[in-house]
């Protein structure tokens, strides 16, 4: 009854006064100047009203029969301090319930519980509920990639330096800065960044550089099909990528390049080819093939590469690994950088957490020098990201509404789908609405996958629909958005697939769109929003993602296995 009375008395009190400065206003015809309450008005034409005011609300009225106007309205009757101070303040985390907004530099308590937007996403009741992160504008740049080193000082030579300036890479990154100077030194490094950050050319230019000197101080002459560095990668496409970056090199220095993939195994071994090479890049099935029947010799390798280290260290690849390793002798703690024995280079974007366990009967981990970026395990602060909460039947809707829109401005999308069936679903799903996409995974031959990450890295096709085969290592430097059509279920896939947007000097325009609809989705998506709300990384990025399904299987079996009982 209170509140009843309370706001029929503001009603009032709001008529009666518009009622008596229309009067005023109609009796003038001339400005009104009106200082009562240290409320000043300037009525210079009829529908334009300038007003200041010392700390007091203003209200504006408006009515069919009366000029709108402005009145002053006391503390008592509305209070509108918390929507006037959330305006004024920089929302990083903008909720659909805007009472959960997070605003830059906001802190919690240290034993209170942190509220998140995503916390009753598990209920049906929550769906169509969102929320968006966005810690930093387009005038942002991360502090891993501002041009504040110089490559002169990370002690490459000349040559090195002017092929990389020929390709617009003028200044280095931070984990180029940090990680070169270790590569050059010799030690057994680790490379961990986010991705996107310039990872490949942090151990690529120094390699190349230890290379020339070796081959010049030493004056030796190449032998066939034995080559001095390695680069190990999981997938063929990264393979082809990284040894088109190192063919810049090879064209204007004394240094040849050899790709090596599957597919064409057999042929190799029935008639193989031998030829002069001093950096062979190759997946890790097809070198260890070829080594094994003898057609390329290990005995000169002084520099071994893990590209994408996290995934060779998965149980699916660990045994391959540590066998194939097995033929090094790597160096140790103490060991010259000019030793004869080999240089392990591990390069990732997230922390392989087996690393100890594969490796300690390969090598001494502890002597392992680390270089890490700021940034590592944590969510990218220049990309936009923004989750929604959905249901399975109106995913595709939701899919053609923003495809689209993307459509409309030409904008390079990649969106992600957790099988090859759904990948082929959604692009065929795409193409008759009149979206042209191509899409790309595993069951494909590689020729056919190759042609057609050419089609969307040419420009020819905007949209590329994939599973996570294009989401470790690719350089989708045209890509602008990224639609996570099935989310994925572990942190490591998350991170991949965001890295494929907003990279090294691709501007910071890039945004990541994410459609939740399963509650197994929902334990990532508020991890991601817990590390986002406090600035930390997100906790229990494993890559290790056979393991963790291993686990997992274990797990309910046992379960099962105590329900029998």
């Amino acid at each position: 009854m209170a509140l009843q009375f309370r706001t029929t008395r503001f009603g009032l009190l709001r008529v009666c006064l518009g009622l008596h400065r229309y009067q005023q206003l109609v009796q003038s015809h001339a400005p009104l100047k009106s200082t009562k309450n240290n409320v000043s008005f300037n009525i210079l034409y009829q529908n334009v009203r300038h007003f200041d005011t010392n700390n007091e609300k203003i209200i504006e009225l408006n009515y069919s029969d009366v000029e709108p106007i402005q009145i002053p309205v006391e503390d008592e009757l509305l209070d509108f301090s918390n929507e006037i101070k959330l305006a004024n303040t920089e929302a990083v985390i903008k909720c659909k319930r805007k009472k959960l907004n997070h605003e830059r530099n906001q802190k919690y308590e240290k034993f209170t519980e942190v509220p998140l937007a995503s916390k009753g996403w598990k209920d049906k009741k929550s769906k169509d509920d969102f929320f968006t992160i966005h810690i930093y504008n387009n005038d942002y740049s991360p502090q891993s990639r501002k041009s504040q080193y110089d490559f002169v000082e990370t002690g490459l030579v000349p040559p090195i330096i002017n092929i990389l300036q020929q390709h617009k890479i003028t200044v280095p990154s931070q984990i180029q800065a940090l990680g070169i100077p270790e590569v050059l030194k010799g030690k057994n490094t680790l490379l961990a960044a986010e991705t996107g950050c310039g990872k490949t050319f942090a151990y690529l230019a120094p390699v190349i550089q230890s290379i020339l000197m070796y081959k010049e101080k030493k004056c030796i002459k190449n032998q066939f099909n034995s080559p001095l560095a390695l680069i190990i990668v999981p997938s063929r496409e990264l393979a082809g990528q990284i040894g088109e970056f190192a063919s810049w090199f090879s064209e204007e220095l004394p240094l040849k390049i050899k790709v090596i993939t599957g597919g064409h195994t057999k042929r190799q071994i029935v008639n193989p080819t031998f030829e002069e090479n001093d950096i062979v890049v190759a997946t890790l099935g097809a070198l260890s093939k070829l080594t094994t029947t003898g057609i390329y010799s290990m005995r000169c390798v002084r520099h071994i590469v893990l590209d994408e280290a996290d995934t060779l260290l998965d149980d699916s690849f660990n045994e391959l690994l540590t066998h194939f390793l097995g033929r090094f002798h790597f160096k140790g703690k103490g060991a010259d950088r000019h030793s004869d024995l080999t240089q392990l280079i591990l390069v990732s974007a997230t922390m392989p957490t087996s690393l100890a366990n594969i490796l300690s009967g390969i090598m001494d981990v502890d002597n392992l020098s680390k270089v890490k970026s700021d940034r590592l395990h944590a969510i990218l602060p220049h990309v936009q990201q923004k989750f929604i909460r959905t249901n399975r039947g109106e995913k595709p809707s939701n899919l053609l509404l923003l495809a689209k829109k993307l459509n409309k401005s030409k904008t390079p999308t990649i969106v992600f789908c957790s099988t090859s069936s759904t990948c082929d679903w959604a692009t065929m799903f795409l193409n008759e609405n009149g979206i042209n996409a191509i899409n790309l995974h595993g069951d494909m031959m590689y020729n056919i996958r190759m042609g057609k990450f050419k089609q969307y890295q040419d420009g020819n096709v905007n949209f590329l629909v994939c599973t996570d085969i294009g989401s470790r290592g690719l350089n989708t430097i045209r890509t602008k958005h990224i639609i996570n059509y099935d989310f994925p279920l572990y942190a490591a896939d998350y991170i991949h697939r965001c890295g494929r947007t907003g990279r090294l000097n691709t501007g910071l325009d890039g945004k990541v769109t994410n459609f939740i609809s399963a509650e197994n989705e929902i334990d990532l998506v508020q991890k991601i929003e817990l590390s986002a709300r406090i600035m930390k990384s997100i906790p229990n990025v494993n890559a290790n993602i056979t393991k963790i399904r291993r686990f997992h299987i274990l797990n309910k079996l046992e379960d099962a296995a105590k329900c029998i009982k």
